[in-house]
Parts: structure tokens; C-alpha cells; sequence
């Protein structure tokens, strides 16, 4: 089978990445090391897209030239961007449609270039691929695509998050993963906390303006003292971080995916996390669902996660063996097939 020469843009693993540069990174090492890719990546360690005007300027204008220098057969856009000329023939990652939802804020050229523009730009793609059927079916409905156009490639979970061992510490410890913005509701985690004495609440993630608004919610309920906020961590401490927890509490509103929680099921760490419809496809039976925006219904599955009873080990167990389901080569072996029906 012929070798296929593929540009894939990993520019958003560099400096802090969140999800999408997870996805990138790992995405572009298993396809590297398949035997039927010659992957050149698009990136720049130097340059720093985390400031709308040189995020433009990436999208707009260094990538596609990279992408054009690299005289590949196909080219991935993974941020969920495309350029006004892109390069054809080309595949573009849309997690999701965070921006189209009001789930993401910005200023108004924000909101201008990544819902109304780039929502325009998303159709011009050969291929879109997304993580989960709940995305997809929002993707096809919202940006008016035929089905055929949007495919299911899905996300994964490294290996080593297996082999991390747990070692709960008391006092005991709630972490909530990602981005702190508004969609991510870590609010309603801090009012649950309010009713588990004891408790803490540690964040690891990017802070946007919302993380003043969680700690000004934290003052008046009295925790100031029991809520952290340690913005963006590296690797190693993340790991350290879900190997001490007690459970992990994903009350976000709005996902493509949930990278956070899959994590969580392979470390072995209890979930409880917001019953929404993407979190039930990706985790299945393997977390603790409480309704969501509800700070009670949060508490009532902490203190079943804390049980540590013969139903939570069944669950952990369940959700250890469901997590091994995803893994980053099956997710290149899919990408790659798109490409190459992209391609025909």
C-alpha cells in the first residue's frame, strides 16, 4: 500500500496544551509510527498562538504555508480552524461547537472569527472528523453538512495512565480537570462543597476571567481556604494530582468529548460528572452521574464515591476496563482510513 505524506498541525501542543494539543501530540505520534505514514508536523515551537491576533496569524497565514511548503498528500487542520485558502485536500478536527453554543465567551472579534467565520471555513474541509457521535450529529445539524462529510475518529488515553498508582490523602481531596470557563461550571462544584465538610476542591487548568467569579462564589459560601485553583499544571503533577484525589468532579455543561474523565476511569479514580449526553456515550456506566447545575445532586455522588463500598469498586473496575477501549492507535487507524477515502 502506498505510503501516504501527511502535514498535521501540532502547533497547540506547545506551551500550555489543554485538549487540543493531547489529541494533537498523541495523534501524531501514533500515526508516525505506523509503517504507511511520512508525517511532516505543523508547528513552531516559538510562537505562541494563545493571543488572537497571532492565533489568526497561525491559522491564516503560517500554517497553510507550512502545510504548502510540506507538498503533502493530505493535510490535518486538529484546532478546529481552517484557513480562508486552505490547501485541499485537507481533514479538519472540530471537537466540538463550543463557540456556536454561547458555551465559550469572548470578546466580539472572538466571537466574530470562531463561530461566524470559521463556522463558514468548516465547510469548505474534505472531511471533518470529531470524537463522539453526540458531536457529530451537533456538527452535521448546526453547520448544515451532509452526513457523509463528518466522521467519528474519536479521542484516547495513553497506556502510562494505567500504571499510575492511587494514594488517596486525607484531608480528602476533589480535583476538577480543564479549562476554568464558564462551561466547565466549577461553581457548582464549589456549592457541593459546602455541604461536604471535610472536603477540598483542587482545579488544575487554564484560568480565564470565570476563575475570579468561582473564588468570589468560594469567599461568601466561607472556602476560600478549601478551594485551589493551580491553573495550568505539567504532566507529572497532573498524575500526581488524580493519584491522590478522591474522586474527580466533571460538572461541565457542554463537551465533545471529556478527556478528564476517561483519564480518571484508567487511573482507577472515581467520576462524578454531569449527566449530559456526550459524558453517557464516552463514559458509559463507569462514572457517577449527577444532575446537571445541581450542587446537591454533585454532593450525593461524592459521598457514593467516597463510600469506597463493593458497588464504587465494581464501578472503578468497570470504568478501568472500559477506558482501555481507547487508545490513540485505534484512533490513527481510523483517521487514516478517512484520509485515504478523502483521498480516492
Amino acid at each position: 500500500m502506498k505510503r501516504l505524506r501527511v502535514a498535521f498541525e501540532t502547533q497547540f501542543a506547545s506551551g500550555m496544551p489543554t485538549g487540543l494539543g493531547v489529541y494533537a501530540q498523541k495523534l501524531a505520534n501514533a500515526l508516525a509510527a505506523r509503517p504507511d505514514i511520512d508525517l511532516d508536523e505543523l508547528r513552531d515551537d516559538a510562537y505562541d498562538v494563545w493571543r488572537f491576533d497571532r492565533r489568526v496569524y497561525w491559522d491564516q497565514v503560517r500554517a497553510p504555508l507550512l502545510a504548502r511548503a510540506s507538498r503533502a498528500d493530505i493535510v490535518h487542520f486538529t484546532g478546529g480552524t481552517l484557513p480562508l485558502w486552505a490547501p485541499h485536500p485537507c481533514v479538519l478536527t472540530l471537537h466540538d461547537l463550543a463557540w456556536l453554543h454561547g458555551a465559550v465567551t469572548g470578546r466580539l472579534h472572538s466571537r466574530l472569527y470562531f463561530s461566524t467565520i470559521q463556522r463558514r471555513l468548516a465547510r469548505q474541509a474534505d472531511m471533518i472528523v470529531t470524537d463522539t457521535d453526540v458531536a457529530r450529529a451537533d456538527i452535521i445539524e448546526r453547520l448544515g453538512l451532509p452526513s457523509a462529510k463528518v466522521a467519528v475518529t474519536g479521542a484516547a488515553v495513553d497506556d502510562s495512565w494505567f500504571e499510575t498508582p492511587r494514594a488517596p490523602r486525607n484531608p480528602p481531596m476533589l480535583l476538577s480537570v480543564g479549562t476554568v470557563e464558564e462551561r466547565k461550571d466549577l461553581i457548582t462544584a464549589v456549592r457541593a462543597l459546602a455541604v461536604l465538610p471535610g472536603f477540598r476542591l483542587v482545579s488544575a487548568g487554564p484560568r480565564t476571567t470565570y476563575a475570579k467569579r468561582v473564588m468570589h462564589v468560594a469567599a461568601d459560601l466561607g472556602l476560600a481556604d478549601r478551594v485551589e485553583l493551580l491553573g495550568f499544571v505539567d504532566d507529572a503533577d497532573l498524575r500526581s494530582l488524580y493519584a491522590r484525589a478522591t474522586a474527580l468532579v466533571f460538572p461541565s455543561t457542554y463537551e465533545g468529548f471529556g478527556l478528564p474523565p476517561l483519564q480518571a476511569l484508567a487511573v482507577g479514580l472515581p467520576v462524578v460528572a454531569a449527566d449530559i449526553p456526550v459524558l453517557r456515550e464516552v463514559l458509559g456506566d463507569c462514572a457517577l452521574f449527577a444532575r446537571p447545575s445541581d450542587p446537591g445532586s454533585f454532593a450525593d455522588g461524592v459521598r457514593a464515591a467516597a463510600k469506597s463500598d463493593s458497588v464504587v469498586r465494581d464501578v472503578i473496575e468497570r470504568g478501568r476496563t472500559h477506558a482501555r477501549k481507547f487508545t490513540w492507535d485505534r484512533v490513527a487507524e481510523r483517521t487514516v482510513n478517512l484520509y485515504r477515502e478523502v483521498l480516492r
